[in-house]
């Protein structure tokens, strides 16, 4: 049985228009994604879950825009990636934000030195009842560069919590809006707490940024969807 977390229904028709919104005619679909830690598998059963998942992964897979694995380190903003990883999640404000484990092991290497955040809209959670009409209108006045302009936002959020000044101001300077962002990482990670949640997932996203920081590089990107998986060699 799949276990489906979230599913942009907005990608799902961007990456495959022709599709259904919902059950209904659908082809029987599969494709296989081999990735250096393990391989995962979407056909029938992501269907049955998520009408046009299968068909909208295939197309992306046979399109010049191909999804590279997210660790490689020449990706870039822009670009698809396929992820798979420890990571927890929760919502802050309208966001749901997941984020990996700061740490390496054996079968998660780039732990700590390259941290994986997806960002999204809660209502795209599976089961998350759907958005009312200023939700929608929101997002279309928005338009594609709302993405990492929503992620900036729910980090702020987070830091606004933290009751002792930071004495930096993230709207300024570039250097300050990193650690701006690098502080609302580290208040999702005490909030969320990985170390002791994180459960593996894995899925497709759209890279939004990839930042530079500290000792670590902070690579943000919005899903098409999200799964539970199976642990590497589990």
């Amino acid at each position: 049985m799949r276990e489906l977390i979230y599913v942009s229904q907005a990608k799902l028709q961007q990456l495959a228009p022709g599709l259904p919104k919902r059950a209904g005619g659908l082809r029987d679909v599969e494709a296989e994604v081999n990735t250096p830690v393990g391989g995962f598998k979407v056909g029938k059963a992501a269907r049955e879950a998520e009408p046009g998942l299968a068909a909208a992964v295939a197309a992306l897979e046979a399109s010049s825009r191909a999804p590279r694995w997210f660790a490689e380190p020449d990706v870039r903003p822009g670009q698809w990636v396929h992820f798979e990883a420890p990571m927890s999640y929760g919502q802050v404000e309208d966001a749901v934000l997941f984020i990996d484990i700061d740490r390496a092991d054996g079968d998660y290497p780039t732990g700590g030195r390259l941290r994986l955040l997806l960002h999204g809209s809660v209502g795209h959670l599976v089961g998350a009842p759907p958005p009312g009409p200023d939700a929608r209108s929101l997002r279309q006045a928005l338009g594609p560069s709302r993405s990492w302009f929503h992620v900036c936002q729910a980090l702020r959020a987070l830091n606004r919590e933290d009751p002792q000044p930071t004495g930096n101001d993230d709207h300024g300077h570039p250097a300050d809006q990193v650690a701006g962002i690098v502080r609302g990482m580290d208040r999702l990670t005490n909030r969320l707490q990985p170390e002791h949640t994180a459960a593996w997932v894995a899925g497709y996203a759209r890279v939004t940024a990839v930042i530079p920081a500290f000792r670590q590089t902070i690579l943000a990107a919005t899903p098409l969807y999200v799964e539970h998986v199976a642990p590497p060699g589990g």
